[in-house]
């Protein structure tokens, strides 16, 4: 066997390693055009959103469907528990679609605070006024909308980057699973499987 033909099979040989390492974190149903984020991944990822955003308390997985979060902010505490349905990957960002599955729950132990937290949902249904609201996102409804640049989301990168621009992604968590549904049909090798293992064997 040649150099050449030795240094193919080595890639080829890493890139099987590498695929078989993954699937111990995700599944793939390329006739259903669907991607499956096992629990495992799911809960490594809420790990490490709790480390990068310093409001989030909580996050975890409902037994059920969805996430519940908790956030902080000036000593009240929100439980929010929500389910992805939609994420659009356009060419310099992501939109998402998020719906809450219950109210938003209050807490605090500040006198203050909870008769603002009685007057805002005594006059105002519990809505959250948008203005409010940090940038980029907004609340219709049930509904919560969102947008970041697309390369602060490595994840998507990695699994998505193969997908032509205005791609919608069907999405929902149950039972501790993220089932992505795709416009088109993807192979492993539309991954980037090094991307990939490097994104989930971060601490």
């Amino acid at each position: 066997m040649g150099i050449l033909n030795k240094l193919k099979a080595t890639v080829q040989e890493s890139k099987q390693s590498l695929r078989e390492i993954i699937k111990e974190y995700i599944s793939l149903d390329s006739g259903n055009k669907q991607l499956i984020l096992k629990k495992k991944t799911v809960l490594l990822f809420c790990q490490q959103a709790l480390n990068r955003v310093e409001q989030l308390k909580n996050l975890e997985l409902d037994s059920s469907e969805g996430l519940i979060a908790t956030v902080e902010h000036n000593k009240v505490k929100v439980k929010i528990h929500f389910t992805s349905e939609k994420i659009t990957l356009n060419k310099d960002n992501i939109e998402g679609e998020l719906r809450l599955l219950t109210t938003p729950q209050f807490q605090t132990k500040n006198i203050i605070y909870r008769y603002l937290i009685a007057g805002w949902q005594n006059f105002l249904g519990g809505k959250v006024p948008n203005a409010v609201l940090p940038e980029n996102i907004r609340i219709e409804n049930n509904k919560i909308y969102y947008s970041m640049p697309r390369n602060q989301s490595q994840l998507l990168e990695a699994l998505f980057s193969s997908l032509k621009n205005k791609s919608a992604l069907k999405t929902s968590i149950k039972q501790g699973e993220l089932t992505i549904e795709t416009s088109a049909a993807l192979g492993w090798d539309d991954f980037n499987l090094q991307s990939l293992f490097k994104l989930l064997n971060k601490k």
